[in-house]
């Protein structure tokens, strides 16, 4: 049994050391590091200093911070929570092939299922690009109004938050749809027959059978999708740079001005602890709720 286990720590080494560099290693480091005054430029670059946990009162009292808090807090709700997962459920009902509802229209439940799974897997830089070329002053949509005699619109500059909002609903929903797709398929056709047997119309079958037996997997792709969405970065950034002033900065944004546009990278890695910390509690949150339910 100890040579099985020596052979198997053995053969686990390489992947702990990776790890241990590029993940442990870092995140020990930023940890360090805010507890220091570490700067990119000026004296702190050249001597940084220990100094404890003031980089944390300052964070307990910076309007910025919880402003980005708050924005934040919008965004998952309006873009993971209401967006994705709501969305996700309505598309993997339309377009389940037990139900068959979707193929009465012209565009079928698998085109409508691959186009979203499309845009899940494209590259975040690319979802970026492109909502910039139709959200753009001189992008698509504008030419569209344009034709129709209607006025362009600033998107990005007066709609900065539901743009962003808007492109990550857009870009994660085909997540949300396939797990809530293999949920449905998973429930026992036995069920629902019985309900139809009793008379429950299709909304009442949703409502009283399908959705109680979805609670769980529901539960489990909102923790999934809010601690991702609190993560995300690179498309806000591009297609906002969190403006116009603070009003699309979000908590991600803030950590990576503050370290390298502001050049105080041990406020940064401060912030960025604040980051962890709250998506931490969110996930011991939701943990607590899918306990309660199983």
């Amino acid at each position: 049994m100890r040579k099985r286990l020596g052979f198997l720590a053995l053969l686990m080494a390489p992947a702990f050391a990776l790890w241990a560099t590029f993940m442990l290693g870092p995140a020990l480091w930023g940890v360090y590091i805010s507890f220091t005054n570490e700067a990119l430029t000026g004296p702190a670059a050249a001597n940084p200093r220990f100094i404890g946990i003031e980089n944390y009162q300052r964070l307990l009292h910076d309007p910025l911070f919880w402003g980005s808090v708050y924005r934040s807090f919008l965004f998952v709700l309006g873009s993971a929570i209401v967006g994705q997962a709501g969305l996700g459920l309505l598309l993997a009902v339309l377009t389940s092939e037990r139900r068959r509802i979707w193929p009465r229209v012209r565009l079928t439940g698998r085109l409508a299922t691959t186009l979203c799974w499309l845009a899940w897997v494209t590259p975040e830089t690319l979802i970026g690009w492109c909502w910039i070329s139709f959200l753009d002053y001189d992008g698509v949509l504008n030419q569209m109004l344009s034709a129709l005699g209607l006025k362009p619109v600033y998107w990005l500059v007066h709609y900065g938050m539901p743009s962003i909002i808007l492109a990550n609903i857009w870009w994660g929903t085909g997540w949300s749809m396939m797990l809530f797709k293999a949920a449905l398929e998973s429930i026992p056709r036995e069920v629902e027959e019985a309900a139809e047997v009793d008379g429950a119309s299709p909304w009442q079958r949703f409502r009283h059978v399908t959705l109680p037996l979805l609670r769980r997997p529901i539960g489990v792709n909102i923790l999934l999708i809010t601690i991702w969405t609190y993560g995300v970065f690179g498309l806000p950034l591009m297609m906002t740079g969190g403006g116009p002033g603070h009003r699309t900065e979000l908590m991600t944004i803030y950590a990576y001005k503050t370290g390298f546009k502001y050049f105080e990278i041990g406020y940064g890695a401060t912030v960025s602890i604040g980051v962890l910390l709250i998506t931490l509690l969110l996930a011991l949150f939701y943990h607590r709720l899918l306990g309660r339910e199983g």
